[in-house]
């Protein structure tokens, strides 16, 4: 469960060619519910990819519990860019 954290950031230059679509990004949620190790599955053009992960590594997210301690979990997050 996120937390906190901002949204990413839509670059001038991809609303301007209107690039729509998600960012899918694998992270591992370490047992504090930092956002480590982050990599794209899936990007767009024009820098909204880089947006998104500048965005996730910033995130707070309630740790994942196993046997009722906080274990690291690896997460596939998905970033929805859209035009408003």
């Amino acid at each position: 469960v996120k937390i906190s954290g901002n949204d990413p950031i839509y670059t001038e230059v991809a609303r301007k060619a209107n690039v729509q679509g998600i960012v899918i990004i694998e992270a591992i949620i370490d047992q504090n519910g930092n956002v480590t190790d982050v990599r794209v599955l899936k990007g767009l053009p024009l820098g909204l990819d880089s947006s998104a992960l500048n965005a996730v590594k910033q995130w707070k997210f309630k740790p994942g519990t196993l046997n009722g301690q906080a274990v690291p979990v690896y997460y596939n997050l998905t970033v929805t860019f859209r035009i408003q």
